[in-house]
């Protein structure tokens, strides 16, 4: 670990460097596991030394921490952990102890002086992505109420055009022009969608209507609306056995929410595979999840897939997925990925707040 903490603490000499090795030890967390946890008293400092991790706090990404940063050195003064620390990939770490790290740093002053250096450097950097992030969400928001309004005009013409090319795929026998309309059809379609993200991102979360839901019922509804698709693809979609679940929650639109993933679920999957979607008891509430066996994704889009207007390559806004998470976070529900590539991927979605509690 010598070249580790020459590199992380600047200027450090190689007797510090001794020291410090004596009251570190290497640890490794898996992916998705919490290194530290908001409101945790904690007894351990850490420093990154292979992966990435993403600082959250109430469910909202602050920043992303590599290679380098400390980890936990707040609640070293007896607070509670101000933040909760998540690892995107498999992470390994450095860990001490506080007392032997207090009493190191207490002996050896240039550590003291090294390590102070190194938190300024990293707080800096921190606080230019907390306020980046925070002056980005004020644009997407007064973007997303001047356009929610306009949007919504499109979509009476778009109805109309639908509607009229309903009537000719449904009259003559011309080939041609059966084609023509399904294709102007599915274009139509494709748009709505379009908008419905707009329109849902722009929306706070005094729209939702919590209602109870049976959800095996639930779910079978959600795949008729999800209907068939005409893209050539053998792929088997299934609800895994939940009879007997309920639960409160807005059905419409956790109903985009379970569209939206079904359908990425499906363009992962490159010719044949299978979809799994399904709900199981969790302590104080449920896990719906959605499971396919396509091409997986990689730690880097994993850990952007929820940004606005990220579109990993496919058409269309970009707001799908961002919308997916907004819908759940108004819900006080959290929504985790596991991804492996070749492997697939699946989406949990964790609800373990009650109607009440959430009016509360």
């Amino acid at each position: 670990m010598k070249k580790f903490f020459e590199e992380v603490f600047e200027g450090i000499g190689k007797k510090e460097v001794n020291e410090l090795e004596k009251i570190f030890e290497e640890v490794t967390f898996e992916k998705d596991r919490e290194i530290v946890k908001e409101g945790e008293y904690g007894e351990e400092i850490y420093i990154l030394k292979k992966g990435h991790a993403l600082v959250t706090k109430k469910g909202k990404v602050l920043a992303e921490l590599t290679t380098g940063d400390i980890i936990g050195e707040m609640s070293l003064e007896g607070d509670t952990r101000s933040a909760t620390v998540v690892a995107v990939e498999e992470v390994t770490l450095v860990k001490s102890d506080k007392k032997s790290f207090y009493n190191l740093i207490s002996e050896q002053p240039k550590i003291a002086i090294c390590l102070i250096r190194t938190l300024s450097g990293r707080l800096r950097r921190s606080d230019e992505q907390i306020v980046e992030k925070a002056l980005q969400e004020e644009r997407l928001a007064i973007l997303g109420r001047l356009g929610s309004t306009i949007i919504h005009d499109l979509k009476s013409p778009l109805s109309a055009v639908r509607g009229y090319a309903n009537i000719l795929e449904g009259i003559g026998d011309d080939e041609k022009v059966k084609k023509y309309a399904k294709s102007i059809c599915n274009s139509v379609d494709f748009t709505f969608d379009m908008i419905e993200d707009i329109l849902e991102f722009g929306r706070d979360k005094s729209t939702l209507d919590f209602r109870p839901v049976d959800i095996y019922e639930y779910l079978g509804e959600v795949l008729e609306l999800f209907g068939e698709r005409d893209d050539g693809k053998e792929i088997e979609i299934k609800i895994l056995p939940c009879e007997g679940l309920y639960y409160e929650f807005d059905p419409f639109k956790m109903k985009r929410v379970l569209l939206n993933l079904i359908k990425n679920a499906r363009e992962a999957i490159k010719e044949k595979g299978k979809i799994e979607i399904g709900a199981e008891k969790i302590e104080k509430g449920i896990k719906l999840f959605v499971r396919d066996n396509g091409i997986g994704m990689p730690p880097p889009v994993v850990s952007r897939i929820f940004e606005p207007f990220f579109t990993h390559g496919k058409r269309g806004t970009g707001l799908g997925m961002t919308v997916v998470r907004k819908i759940i976070d108004d819900h006080n529900g959290e929504i985790k990925i596991d991804s492996a590539i070749g492997k697939g991927t699946t989406f949990n979605i964790l609800l373990k707040k009650s109607i009440g509690e959430l009016k509360d």
